[in-house]
């Protein structure tokens, strides 16, 4: 049954993958146990949810380096003025940021702090968010990635639950989301969507192979968890799956044979090109894909990360940027018409017929991924290393990894160019 999403009440029916008997009444609920199936439930299922609507299209950006590199001495700028980036992005027509908290913290790096995705920068820049008028989307992220010089592999079981049975993992799972909540809470911030894990058919606490059967057996305690506290606490979260490439979309059809249904929003990262390699698979546009998962899922589809080059990076021949070596562009063209594809206009109109295209098949979002990045000085501790700014703890972390697909200009001053404008030009249309 469809309803309007104003306030989120999911039907509680215990089921035996990630639910069983009724929970104590804690500040944090006792993780559900597994039911068998003389309880009358099939093992593995996970609790399902109503076909949801949300009246409105969600629009906006992470925003999650902001703080840290305002605090390092960068600025945003607009029109030659200094400027409260979430003021722009607010009067730009932006309706929802994207944060991320870790469980894990980054090493150092020598002497710097890397921690834009910790508790208490998420809960500043939630209420900086807030003070706009923004929503807040939340990536829950309880593995961490492990770096080195030249790469990254991701979503790693923390070294101190590596021990645990897999329903013992899922517990603990299912604690961290529940008091991660609360602690927020408790502060005055709700999220509005919350995501369990980052591109999770890439893997989720992994420890050891992949194997997706065992991501959604854990998913469903996060999930659980993100139900529970919102009926706990009489607030209205919806829940996200995020899917690293619209291609692996049939991950879907491997976690719901694993119990989970239990959410509410089929998110998607979408980097079209060969640099990262996502392609549409069998479908010819959004719009489809998204009217295919409302009847197969009962799910809308937004976009949670994607970007567009505004941007070459350089200017009369020369480099303007830090992140020769550790970016890339979108879409990845890499031909000699690069200068005329990443402009902000291009990245304007892209990401308006992205947007556009989402929308038609019933979907509920678009918000791009590190739009407000911005590079390291190139002068000062080191050449290229003005201010000793690291976005991740390696090598190629130095600087800014993303700034050729932000929102702020690099090469004139850190001032906000067109691109943004994405934004308003769908919620003024709408």
């Amino acid at each position: 049954m469809k309803r309007i999403l104003l306030l989120l009440t999911p039907i509680f029916i215990l089921a035996c993958a990630c639910t069983g008997d009724d929970l104590l009444q804690q500040d944090i609920p006792t993780p559900p146990d597994h039911e068998t199936e003389d309880e009358g439930e099939d093992e593995g299922e996970d609790e399902g949810s109503e076909d949801v609507e949300v009246s409105e299209f969600f629009v906006g950006t992470t925003m999650s380096f902001a703080s840290y590199l305002e605090d390092l001495g960068l600025e945003y700028r607009e029109a030659g003025e200094v400027t409260d980036p979430y003021k722009s992005v607010k009067r730009h027509g932006a309706n929802i940021v994207r944060l991320q908290l870790d469980r894990e913290p980054f090493a150092k790096v020598g002497d710097v702090t890397i921690d834009w995705q910790q508790m208490n920068r998420v809960k500043s820049d939630s209420k900086r968010a807030m003070a706009e008028g923004l929503n807040v989307m939340l990536t829950l992220k309880p593995d961490y990635d492990r770096y080195s010089d030249t790469s990254a592999s991701h979503n790693h079981i923390p070294e101190d639950w590596k021990s645990l049975s897999e329903a013992e993992l899922g517990g603990e799972l299912y604690n961290w989301v529940y008091s991660s909540l609360s602690e927020l809470h408790s502060e005055g911030i709700v999220p509005r969507i919350v995501a369990v894990g980052n591109e999770v058919n890439l893997g989720f606490l992994l420890h050891g192979a992949h194997d997706a059967s065992r991501t959604a057996r854990l998913l469903c305690y996060g999930h659980r968890a993100v139900r529970d506290f919102a009926r706990d606490n009489g607030v209205e979260i919806l829940s996200a799956l995020h899917i690293a490439n619209p291609a692996k979309i049939d991950y879907l059809r491997t976690f719901a044979e694993n119990g989970v249904t239990n959410y509410d929003v089929i998110a998607l990262s979408w980097y079209p090109g060969s640099n990262i390699g996502h392609t549409m698979g069998s479908y010819t546009s959004f719009k489809a894909m998204g009217e295919y998962l409302r009847k197969e899922y009962g799910k809308p589809l937004m976009i949670l990360e994607t970007a567009h080059s505004f941007t070459t990076g350089t200017v009369d021949g020369k480099w303007m940027g830090d992140w020769c070596d550790n970016s890339y562009n979108y879409p990845d063209w890499n031909d000699a018409t690069n200068e005329a594809n990443y402009t902000p206009a291009r990245q304007r109109a892209w990401l308006t017929a992205l947007a556009k295209d989402v929308m038609a098949g019933g979907g509920i979002g678009l918000i791009t991924w590190g739009t407000e990045s911005l590079p390291d000085k190139l002068e000062g501790k080191e050449q290229g290393h003005g201010l000793g700014l690291y976005t991740y703890p390696a090598k190629w972390g130095y600087g800014s990894t993303w700034e050729n697909n932000s929102y702020w200009d690099f090469t004139n001053a850190n001032n906000l160019h067109e691109g943004i404008d994405w934004m308003m030009d769908i919620t003024h249309k709408r």
